[in-house]
């Protein structure tokens, strides 16, 4: 079928970028329909979904005259860039700022090899070629719409999506249950604190558990075997750590209530601090804690959410004795170390699926070579 326009590619195009609530006469709502935006969006993934705005039923159906289904393609054209999610989904969404919502053409292409497609090297390099701007790198809806997707048989298509989409669901099961494993963390932390209490704690603040430091710029570094840690999740990996062993990872600016917990080799960005504890079990006990609290209301920036060191020090708590920490780690530690086992799969897979789509999609990897129903029961016992 050879390469086509994006244009000829897509039905429709959703574009409500300087779309606002009070441009229509009403305002964001405390519970309704939630609002995506380029934020939201990362590595083909939401993020931060607890932070997006929320609209009333009657201001969706005044905002949304072309809704959202099933399979359509997000990509976002600004701070960030060229950022690409697929919406498998029946959820009434709203799309809010620098969003363009694609409608795919179903006699033309697969909508999901589209989505891997605009996720590819080939098309991405494409995008950055035509987008405009200094300050701020951007991409107008024409320029987006001649950007070229390539179009193998239906078959393929179907194939490549197969392949990918199928190493993805995996990586979403896993993070999946990564969130159940978190919740009886703090299900087995909270019963600790309420059962566990007694006249050997005593009241002080965080600074008695861990020590804060400041992370450092990476950008000199050369690429290593070492997690780079910032605000938004791991972003690369480096030559050499900046520290090791359990740690707390709190947002100096950005996103402040990201809380991570890492016990590994590391390096942390200069908007994150990491923390050293003070004694045994205080990093689990300290995370525990700290992640349960709403640090954006502490903001103490203006144009950007930050944090300081001197809040963070004061932030007042119940100090468990030594026994009791040690209890609550060795309570916890076996569940904690499943997590980072399921959390270092997903990041074998996301490197998996990296390296194949651009073999895929350029016809390096022939898919008629692929025993699909082996690579199912492959990742299913992964």
């Amino acid at each position: 079928m050879g390469c086509r326009p994006l244009g000829e590619c897509i039905e429709s195009v959703i574009d409500h970028r300087g779309l606002t609530p009070k441009k229509l006469g009403g305002d964001w709502a405390h519970s309704g329909h939630r609002a995506l935006s380029a934020k939201n969006i990362k590595n083909g993934a939401l993020v931060q979904e607890g932070s997006m705005n929320r609209v009333s039923d009657e201001m969706y159906y005044r905002w949304m005259t072309e809704e959202v289904e099933r399979g359509d393609v997000f990509i976002t054209s600004e701070a960030p860039f060229g950022e690409v999610l697929y919406w498998d989904s029946d959820e009434k969404l709203v799309l809010s700022q620098r969003i363009f919502g694609l409608k795919v053409n179903r006699d033309v292409c697969d909508s999901r090899y589209l989505y891997y497609w605009m996720r590819s090297p080939f098309f991405q390099g494409e995008l950055r070629e035509r987008a405009t701007g200094t300050t701020v790198t951007g991409l107008r809806q024409p320029e987006l719409l001649k950007c070229m997707v390539h179009l193998p048989p239906r078959d393929v298509q179907a194939a490549i999506a197969h392949i990918l989409g199928t190493i993805d669901d995996k990586i979403m099961f896993n993070n999946q249950t990564n969130g159940y494993l978190s919740e009886l963390c703090d299900a087995v932390y909270a019963n600790f604190i309420r059962e566990k209490r007694g006249i050997d704690w005593h009241d002080g603040t965080l600074s008695e558990l861990i020590e804060i430091k400041y992370g450092k710029a990476h950008k000199n570094l050369a690429d290593g075997p070492y997690p780079v840690y910032g605000s938004g999740g791991y972003m690369r990996s480096v030559e050499k750590p900046l520290s090791s062993g359990e740690s707390v990872l709190i947002p100096r600016k950005g996103s402040l209530n990201h809380v991570m917990y890492v016990d590994e080799d590391f390096w942390t960005v200069d908007t994150m601090f990491f923390t050293i504890p003070r004694m045994p079990g205080a990093a689990k006990y300290a995370y525990q804690y700290v992640k349960g609290l709403d640090l954006a209301s502490m903001n103490a920036g203006s144009a950007v959410p930050s944090m300081t060191v001197d809040i963070l020090n004061g932030l007042q708590l119940a100090i468990p004795c030594k026994e009791a920490l040690d209890e609550l780690d060795s309570e916890l530690q076996p569940t904690y170390s499943l997590i980072a086992q399921i959390g270092a799969e997903s990041k074998v897979l996301v490197e998996l699926r990296d390296s194949l789509l651009p073999k895929l999609m350029s016809g390096e990897i022939d898919t008629s070579k692929i025993d699909l129903t082996q690579l199912n029961s492959h990742l299913s016992d992964y």
